[in-house]
């Protein structure tokens, strides 16, 4: 399957980049950290060509892929304290098959609902340049050992 033009994620554009940061790819997919970080250790992860459905997906790398989302959603609820992982998977708009595992914490922000996708601007916490780092390697060599990928 080819990358489409015009995709959000096959294009990866700068805009694209000032928002979600790779971390790594995985078996069937690439992981990404969200800049905001209002919910510590809020991810993307992508499947490595475009689909637009799910069920689109050849079933034997559809299973790869879901294997690499269940090893991030486990990685980021051991790595933060997670009290729930919220999978997000609308794409109304931007249609490549892709996750956003959003990590839920009692008494925070959009404990007992839907995560809050984009929250208000006093609301977000962004990271300096050093803590993204840090966390992305941290998600990185944690998430690729439980799928057993040598960095």
């Amino acid at each position: 399957m080819e990358n489409v033009k015009g995709c959000y994620y096959c294009d990866q554009d700068e805009g694209f980049r000032s928002l979600l940061f790779k971390i790594c790819d995985l078996k069937a997919s690439s992981v990404f950290l969200c800049k905001d970080q209002t919910l510590p250790g809020r991810c993307t992860i992508m499947f490595r060509d475009h689909y637009n459905e799910l069920y689109e997906i050849p079933k034997e790398e559809r299973d790869a892929f879901m294997d690499d989302v269940c090893a991030l959603a486990q990685t980021i609820k051991e790595l933060f304290g997670a009290d729930k992982i919220n999978y997000a998977i609308y794409g109304d708009e931007v249609t490549h098959v892709h996750f956003t595992l959003c990590p839920k914490y009692k008494g925070r922000l959009g404990w007992g609902g839907p995560f809050v996708l984009f929250p208000q601007e006093q609301d977000k916490i962004t990271l300096t340049d050093d803590l993204y780092r840090e966390r992305m390697e941290q998600i990185g060599a944690a998430v690729m050992e439980k799928r057993g990928i040598r960095p």
